[in-house]
């Protein structure tokens, strides 16, 4: 047997012939080729696994960004699903006091996927704090008592386009951002290109909004205007990611708005994480699988 050379894919008779031959060096050629190979492989396969393991400690950050609940906010719930398709995420989403009578509320779908389009949203995400101060866009100070003025919808999307993101960094982003009137239980937003907001009504009436203005980013005359809604006990707001409704099966069928609104409207009797939950389990039924070829989020309010 010539154990020295086992493994490189030739039999004992190949191996034979070659050493009578006098080529002991082709054979030594082989070798050292066959092991150049395996640790290229072994190098590979631990840069691999270090991509792997930075990515998934990437996808943990993201995911400790996002809002969990509501604390302190009297009859008004807060839930949400989020699904990267890869293992970080364009869409980001924040729920927040803005002061004692008043939310924000912004659901993001940054342009592309993966790792760049994931660390612009979490930029966005960190621009947009509640801190009092010129440079802020969600609040600034003013001289007369609370010394504070929370800018309007439409003025906090069109500081973000003064940016120019798609210029500096080549993404741009469609939003809504809303604020949340809670003692009277109004809400106001602004849609930059992002998908229409549903609300279920406590009846099961559905209003779906579809105006609004471009996506974010591309340094067009931009033409947004706030929509003001009033909201009762039993009603819930829904904000969400394309990656919903554009689902496709095997059969390069969409889900649709159609099927995502009767998915909420049915489940109107739930709580608000059960339906939330049964809108997944029938996004996953009609696509045939677990995993989502886009980003996928959703979030939704509620009024007891």
């Amino acid at each position: 047997m010539n154990e020295e050379y086992h493994g490189l894919g030739l039999t004992n008779q190949d191996i034979k012939k070659l050493q009578k031959l006098g080529l002991n060096n082709l054979l030594d050629k082989i070798k050292k080729q066959q092991e150049d190979l395996e640790n290229q492989k072994k190098e590979l396969e631990n840069a691999l696994n270090k991509i792997r393991k930075d990515l998934a400690a990437a996808h943990d950050a993201q995911m400790s960004l996002l809002p969990k609940d509501v604390l302190g906010i009297p009859n008004v719930e807060f839930s949400a699903r989020f699904f990267p398709s890869q293992y970080v995420s364009g869409d980001i989403y924040n729920i927040f006091r803005l002061d004692e009578s008043h939310l924000g509320l912004y659901h993001i779908d940054v342009s592309g996927h993966g790792v760049p389009a994931a660390l612009f949203s979490v930029s966005l995400s960190q621009m947009l704090n509640t801190n009092v101060s010129k440079q802020n866009m969600l609040k600034v100070p003013v001289s007369d008592p609370p010394y504070y003025k929370i800018n309007p919808p439409d003025k906090v999307v069109g500081l973000l386009d003064e940016d120019r993101s798609f210029e500096k960094h080549g993404l741009y982003f469609t939003m809504i951002y809303m604020i949340v009137d809670i003692e009277n239980k109004v809400i106001k937003f602004t849609r930059a290109g992002h998908n229409y907001p549903i609300i279920v009504r406590a009846d099961q009436s559905v209003e779906i909004f579809k105006a609004g203005s471009i996506p974010i980013g591309w340094d067009l005359p931009r033409h947004d205007e706030v929509v003001e809604v009033k909201v009762n006990s039993g009603d819930r707001v829904f904000l969400y990611s394309d990656g919903i409704h554009e689902a496709t099966n095997s059969e390069r069928k969409m889900f649709t708005l159609n099927r995502l609104v009767d998915a909420l409207k049915l489940t109107s009797n739930l709580s608000l994480d059960n339906s939330l939950d049964h809108l997944i389990f029938e996004l996953r039924q009609f696509i045939g699988r677990d995993n989502f070829e886009d980003d996928v989020s959703i979030v939704g309010i509620a009024w007891e």
